[in-house]
Order: structure tokens, then sequence, then C-alpha cells
């Protein structure tokens, strides 16, 4: 039996159309963004693409991130720059990679459970801690600390890419 709170499934063109509820105070927001110039190009993921990364990875995405993928697909907003499946591939080894050298040379909170969702144009990762809900930065060649939060979930970060991309938008208009 499906979950209501899980996902609520829509007819479409004859096939079936995945609506998370995890998007729901967001999606119009998205709708609007996804259909910017900067919007052009994203794809929607498929449930088959995910489970595939998954299986490889002995991985589950976290649900609005995976919602937003198959829902929208990664976007290009400004930074961070949601991976898609395809750079997931080559970014969650690098990032189990850079991680553990993180945790070599830092006292991280042991509560963490990072998950890379997105990359900034100089090299740091957004990062979903699955614990806390929370979008932080892993800095790359980082100093004193090396995470930063910059949203406090998941549709934090989402309103603030979704709202620069309708305003970058607005000024080419």
């Amino acid at each position: 039996m499906l979950d209501l709170k899980e996902v609520v499934h829509h007819v479409f063109k004859g096939g079936v159309q995945v609506k998370s509820m995890e998007l729901e105070p967001i999606r119009n927001l998205l709708v609007k963004a996804y259909d910017t110039t900067m919007g052009e190009g994203c794809t929607p993921e498929t449930q088959q693409g995910i489970e595939e990364f998954e299986q490889k990875h002995n991985v589950k995405l976290p649900a609005a991130y995976r919602a937003l993928l198959l829902e929208f697909g990664a976007c290009n907003f400004g930074d961070p720059a949601l991976y898609a499946v395809k750079e997931l591939n080559w970014a969650y080894p690098e990032f189990l990679e850079v991680y553990r050298e993180v945790e070599k040379e830092y006292e991280l909170s042991a509560d963490l459970q990072p998950f890379p969702i997105g990359g900034f144009g100089e090299g740091s990762m957004a990062i979903l801690d699955q614990s806390s809900g929370k979008i932080m930065m892993l800095i790359h060649d980082a100093g004193e600390t090396p995470l930063k939060e910059i949203a406090v979930d998941f549709n934090e970060l989402m309103t603030m890419l979704a709202e620069s991309a309708i305003w970058v938008q607005e000024q080419m208009n």
C-alpha cells in the first residue's frame, strides 16, 4: 500500500507522473523556475536510473532530493548546481574519499549522515545531512572548519535557487 505522505500519483499523458509530498510547499515556485531559460534542458530522472545508482553504491538518495530528481530533474540555477544521477556516479565515490580525509583532519559530529547533492564552482560540495536535514557546504581546501551551513533544509535551498532563476529570467525580459 502506498503511503500518501510519500507519493501521490497523477495520470499524465498515458503514463504516471510522480509528485512527491516533500516538494509540495514549493512546487509552484519550482514549476516557475524550471520554466525559465536556466531550467531549459533539465529533465526528470527515471526511477530505474535512481535505483541502479542506489544498488551500485549501496545507498539511498535522501527523499526530498530523490523527489526533485524524479519530478523535475537536476538543475543549475546557480551555486550549488545539483547533481543528476549521471554526475552522482562519479561525485559520490569522490565525496566518500574526500569525506574520509576530512574526518581524519577534523573532529566532526558522529551524528552527521552526509550525502552529496551538488557542487560549487570553486570545488566545494553541497551535502544534505540526513540526520538534521540541513544543507551544508563541504569546503574545498577548508581552513578552520570544513563544513558551513547554507540552508536549514532542502526546500529552503531549492527556494533560494528557484528564486534566483526567476530573478535572472525577469532581468532578461
